[in-house]
């Protein structure tokens, strides 16, 4: 029998009292490293070592994150920290690069120009708000096309700097690795990326205020945190059926038919303020506030009014934490609407909607278990 158990929680305020510092220094000699970029993954949260190579990161709330530091002429380091109290880390020892010698191309590269706009659509994107979205700095991109593998690759050494005036947002992005296949129709890219607000007057930020609220909801992360909320049987519809039968569905059976309720399919972990979400087969999730609107009015052949996505479990669980992050992102496929979300539609881990969502989220409610 399944069950859920209701939590006390401590309050909001609590949170902002977590800290995470420490000191980078030079592997090498152990002296310190100043200036270097140390920041938490897909977060606005960072800073810059001091000149004896301090630093501290404040205003934290519990979770996991990936602590990066980046420095030129340093090899970037990268550490996963769960935070559930104040932390101060141990030396961060900086690993010197070694300088190695690159082929010098003479000329400029006749195709660039065309790699550089495959890069653009498949990085950014293809939305409405990719067109409000600028590479400031392309030059430090490397491209390389295999004709043969008809595959576009490409990475980074420094930060790639995007500016999104959509959103409102300056990212650096490190590029790891950039693939783009072709024949297959797959794109996939990671790296470490950090976001800062730009300033703007009263009408760019009220824009970019409804902008990122239009992405937030009904994305996966406002359906994990509305599953920590105790929101999500309410404002999504979870079924275990295949999509490919969809318009065989009595929209009158809604409530009825093969209907999922959060504790069926997800459960407690034995690691503190981590989730997991798993079932035998694929989860089709439809965005559906009922403040919003009617079922029974919308589209849903067109899926219009709704947002449709598709779990596909690579590994047996799907992992998030308490700020709704996956922990195990390539252990998960997304199909349909969540497939598509691109660079030009990303938004921090610690966005929050300024209109009561986190004011009334003070950490997971519930405690799934299974018994």
């Amino acid at each position: 029998m399944k069950y859920i158990i209701i939590l006390l929680l401590m309050p909001l305020a609590g949170f902002s009292q977590l800290k995470l510092s420490g000191r980078v220094i030079n592997t090498n000699n152990g002296k310190p490293v100043a200036n270097a970029s140390v920041f938490f993954n897909n977060a606005t949260i960072g800073t810059k070592s001091g000149e004896d190579g301090t630093f501290a990161l404040r205003n934290l709330r519990p979770g996991q994150y990936d602590l990066i530091v980046s420095v030129v002429g340093f090899e970037k380091y990268t550490q996963t920290v769960m935070i559930n109290k104040s932390i101060v880390m141990p030396d961060i020892k900086m690993q010197p690069k070694v300088t190695m010698m690159k082929v010098v191309r003479i000329g400029n590269d006749p195709k660039r120009a065309r790699k550089l706009r495959l890069f653009k659509e498949y990085f950014l994107g293809t939305s409405d708000f990719s067109r409000k979205c600028e590479i400031v700095n392309p030059d430090v991109i490397d491209l390389h096309f295999s004709k043969n593998e008809n595959v576009l690759t490409g990475s980074t050494e420094d930060f790639l700097e995007i500016d999104n005036d959509a959103l409102g947002y300056k990212l650096r992005y490190i590029v790891n690795s950039f693939v783009l296949d072709k024949t297959a129709a797959k794109v996939g890219y990671d790296g470490p990326v950090f976001f800062e607000e730009k300033d703007g007057t009263a009408e760019q930020k009220e824009r970019w205020k409804k902008n990122r609220r239009d992405i937030y909801y009904g994305s996966v992360t406002h359906f994990l945190r509305e599953i920590l909320a105790n929101r999500a049987d309410t404002d999504y519809l979870v079924r275990n059926f295949c999509f490919k039968d969809f318009d065989k569905l009595n929209i009158d059976k809604k409530f009825t038919w093969d209907t999922l309720h959060v504790a069926d399919y997800v459960h407690a972990t034995d690691r503190p303020g981590v989730f997991a979400i798993t079932n035998n087969g694929k989860l089709d999730i439809f965005y559906y506030p009922y403040r919003h609107m009617k079922f029974k009015e919308s589209n849903l052949r067109t899926h219009q009014g709704i947002l449709v996505a598709t779990i596909s479990f690579i590994d047996q669980y799907l992992y998030f934490d308490s700020n709704g992050t996956i922990l195990n992102p390539l252990g998960v496929f997304f199909e349909n609407g969540w497939s598509v979300t691109r660079v030009a539609d990303l938004l921090p881990m610690d966005y929050w909607p300024q209109d009561g969502g986190e004011a009334d989220y003070l950490g997971p409610k519930v405690d799934y278990k299974l018994q």
